[in-house]
């Protein structure tokens, strides 16, 4: 069977369904030829130069990004500014590119699922019922804050982490939100979560915290989802199997988080 652009993103839609997608978003095949033949993909939090030199040393046709590489109407597509000379070195290799983003963040499984399970919460549900951002759930026993900390870092690889609240508190209750999630405290506390997990807190969200009295995690925008690729890839290899649809999916080894950790 010959697998085309569309089909695959016909697959990912299925996970993460074109009716989580947020109103301001844009998600779906963003650059290249829906009828094109597929017969591997790469899978990314982001496209840039380095990913597109992966994929095309992979022989992959297609890159699966969550962030999508064009978020507004674009004015020009010109060689001499970032965005544009990515987009015609796209349409160059006859490379496509395919985006779910705030979908693959609100889907039943999706990036706030994987990192509360990677965290070990249990009894795990929607932060509110009013949308569809971040999970809830319980760690099996209490643990001291800065050994949740610990946990966080270990389960997420990171070597940098920010955090604040009372170092004394004991942790049951989790709230998730994977990427920028800063802006859900309010649900996070009302329900009942001891400390938020998130990434890209401002400094004025972790302020309304303390004084809230919640604690706070900010274990970084890409650690936090990241997490996502290898479920994504092994939830469509597994699609592929059940359909007869010859397609590997590989998941981008030179991704990197932007900012690095000093300490002195």
């Amino acid at each position: 069977m010959t697998v085309t652009c569309a089909m695959v993103g016909n697959l990912v839609m299925e996970f993460a369904p074109q009716e989580l997608v947020a109103d301001w978003d844009n998600v779906g095949l963003q650059v290249g030829d829906p009828g094109a033949r597929v017969t591997r993909v790469l899978l990314a939090l982001d496209v840039d130069d380095r990913v597109v030199d992966e994929a095309l040393h992979v022989g992959a046709e297609m890159i699966l990004a969550h962030h999508p590489l064009i978020m507004k109407p674009l004015r020009s597509i010109r060689a001499d500014t970032p965005q544009g000379g990515l987009l015609m070195r796209l349409i160059r290799e006859r490379l496509n590119v395919f985006a779910a983003h705030t979908n693959l963040d609100a889907a039943w499984g999706g990036v706030s699922d994987v990192l509360a399970r990677l965290l070990g919460l249990e009894n795990v549900e929607r932060l509110s019922a009013e949308q569809a951002y971040g999970r809830a759930g319980d760690l099996q026993r209490p643990v001291r804050f800065a050994d949740f900390v610990a946990q966080v870092k270990d389960a997420l690889g990171v070597v940098g982490i920010r955090a604040g609240g009372d170092k004394k508190r004991e942790i049951k209750r989790v709230a998730v939100c994977g990427g920028a999630g800063a802006e859900f405290w309010p649900q996070a506390r009302a329900a009942g979560a001891d400390v938020f997990v998130t990434g890209d807190i401002k400094y004025h969200f972790a302020r309304d915290m303390l004084a809230a009295g919640l604690n706070f995690i900010d274990a970084g925008h890409y650690a936090t989802e990241r997490v996502i690729l290898e479920p994504l890839r092994d939830y469509l290899e597994k699609r592929c199997r059940e359909g007869g649809m010859s397609v590997e999916f590989l998941v981008s080894r030179c991704h990197q988080e932007p900012f690095d950790y000093l300490t002195g």
